[in-house]
C-alpha cells in the first residue's frame, strides 16, 4: 500500500501529465488535439489495476479531472449539453475519490455550466461552495482553485449586470492569482473586466484591461491569444 506522501505524488503525476499532454493544447486553441489526449489518458487510467482502496480513490480523482477537462473543451466549442453530462459524471467520480480538491473543482465546473445556461442561482450556489472548500487550504492548487472560483463568480455577476460585485470578485481573483503567478487566470480576469467595462461604457478602462490581458497572456506563453487581443485593440483604435 502506498504511503500518504506516495499517494499524493501518484495523483500529482497524473495531473501533471493531463496538463502537459492535454491542457497545453487547450491553451493553444487546439481543442481536438486536447480531446484526443484526454481520451488516450482516460483509457490508460481506466485500465490501470488497483490493489488498494487508496489507489482506486486516486484513479477516481484522476478520471474526474480528465472528465472535467473534456467537459470544459465541449463548453468552449459550443457543446454545452454533452459537456454538462460529463461534468456531472466528473462530480460523481470526484465524490468517490474522497479528494476535497477534486470535489471542489468539479463543483466549480458545474457552476460554470449552470452559469452558461443562465441558471444563475444554482451557479452561484455551486461556485460559492467550491470557493469555501478551496479556502480551507492554502497550498498552490487550492489557492488557484479559489482564484478561478472568484473569477467565475465575477463573470456570473457580470452576466446579471451586477457590475460593482462583478468587478470586486474579478479584482480579488487577480490579486490571488497574481500572487501565485497563475498568469492565464490573471489574463482571463482582465479580459472579463474589459468586457464588463465596455458594457458599462467605460471604454478607456476597458482598453487598459485588454492591454493588461495581453501582457499576462504573453507571460503565460499564449502568443496566439495575445496577438488576437492586440489586433482587437488596434481595430478599435482605428475605428476611433
Amino acid at each position: 500500500m502506498l504511503t500518504p506522501t506516495q499517494e499524493i505524488s501518484r495523483l500529482k503525476t497524473f495531473e501533471e501529465r493531463i496538463d502537459n499532454e492535454g491542457l497545453t493544447w487547450e491553451m493553444k486553441g487546439q481543442f481536438q488535439k486536447a480531446l484526443d489526449s484526454y481520451d488516450r489518458l482516460l483509457n490508460e487510467i481506466e485500465n490501470l489495476s488497483t490493489t488498494s482502496k487508496s489507489e482506486k480513490e486516486e484513479n477516481n480523482a484522476a478520471i474526474a479531472y480528465l472528465l472535467m477537462r473534456k467537459a470544459g473543451v465541449l463548453l468552449q466549442t459550443g457543446k454545452a449539453e454533452p459537456g454538462e453530462t460529463l461534468m456531472n459524471q466528473a462530480l460523481k467520480k470526484a465524490e468517490q475519490s474522497g479528494n476535497s480538491l477534486t470535489i471542489a473543482r468539479a463543483k466549480m465546473g458545474i457552476g460554470v455550466f449552470y452559469g452558461s445556461t443562465d441558471r444563475f442561482e444554482e451557479a452561484e450556489k455551486m461556485l460559492k461552495e467550491a470557493l469555501s472548500s478551496f479556502n480551507q487550504n492554502e497550498d498552490y492548487d487550492n489557492t488557484q482553485g479559489a482564484g478561478w472560483a472568484l473569477l467565475n463568480l465575477g463573470g456570473l455577476y457580470g452576466k446579471q449586470k451586477k457590475w460593482t460585485l462583478a468587478q470586486k470578485k474579478l479584482d480579488e481573483a487577480i490579486s490571488l492569482l497574481n500572487a501565485i503567478k497563475n498568469w492565464v487566470g490573471v489574463a482571463s480576469a482582465y479580459e472579463l473586466k474589459a468586457k464588463q467595462n465596455t458594457a458599462e461604457g467605460k471604454l478607456d478602462q476597458a482598453k487598459q484591461d485588454l492591454l493588461n490581458a495581453v501582457l499576462y497572456y504573453e507571460k503565460q506563453g499564449m502568443k496566439e491569444k495575445a496577438e488576437s487581443l492586440r489586433k482587437s485593440i488596434e481595430n478599435k483604435n482605428n475605428k476611433g
